[in-house]
């Protein structure tokens, strides 16, 4: 894994603020005193959360064999429900299983459900959870620190011209970690419907689509 010279989610937090010409003076958002400490405080996590399930990177990859629930088993539409992992995001596929495409499942807050034959178990691969800004690769902390720029930026200022500039390197940056030369397996983008996606955009900027808080 590259080192970046991040080590903790202050500096992902002054690199934000570097995006947004803003004095770098983020030194705590456990305990937030400053506008800017307050701003990052709030956005940081949900922003995380939000890149970690919009995309495969390698380094947030979990495999884990989880165990069938039995005394949790659903009432209809399916047998069986699997335990998910404590720090589970996003489920990439499970077994032989190598994709979700025409695979019949649900999930809840808690379980994986399926209609399994009553398997005592099953091997999940799955989109994890990752507070740890020293396992995060460099192309994650750039896209990173873009969007929690860019959402700050929409509280704070709400300068279209800065929030399009953002939206900008945004795209750039996208683009480019996606398709670097040489790397084993870029990170996959989660696609979505092109029709929802199209229905989102209406009559907003190029900025709207990657804002995360509207309010």
């Amino acid at each position: 894994m590259a080192q970046t010279g991040v080590k903790t989610a202050v500096d992902i937090c002054n690199i934000a603020m570097d995006h947004l010409n803003e004095k770098a003076d983020v030194a705590n958002i456990e305990n937030p005193e400053t506008d800017n400490e307050k701003l990052c405080a709030r956005h940081y996590y949900v922003v995380l959360e939000y890149i970690l399930r919009n995309y495969v990177w390698n380094f947030a990859k979990g495999r884990k064999i989880i165990m069938r629930d039995a005394l949790n088993t659903p009432e209809f539409d399916y047998s069986d429900a699997y335990v998910l992992p404590n720090d589970f995001l996003r489920l990439i596929s499970w077994d032989e299983h190598n994709s979700l495409i025409d695979l019949d499942f649900d999930l809840t807050g808690e379980h994986l459900l399926l209609n399994n034959d009553e398997a005592p178990s099953v091997k999940l691969r799955y989109i994890k959870r990752v507070d740890d800004v020293r396992l995060f690769d460099a192309g994650f902390v750039q896209l990173f620190s873009l969007y929690l720029a860019l959402n700050i930026a929409f509280k704070k200022t709400g300068k279209q011209t800065l929030m399009d500039r953002l939206a900008k390197q945004i795209e750039a940056a996208e683009a480019k970690i996606i398709s670097i030369d040489g790397q084993e397996r870029p990170p996959q983008r989660i696609q979505r419907s092109k029709y929802r996606r199209a229905r989102n955009m209406v009559g907003t900027s190029s900025a709207s689509k990657y804002l995360i808080f509207r309010d």
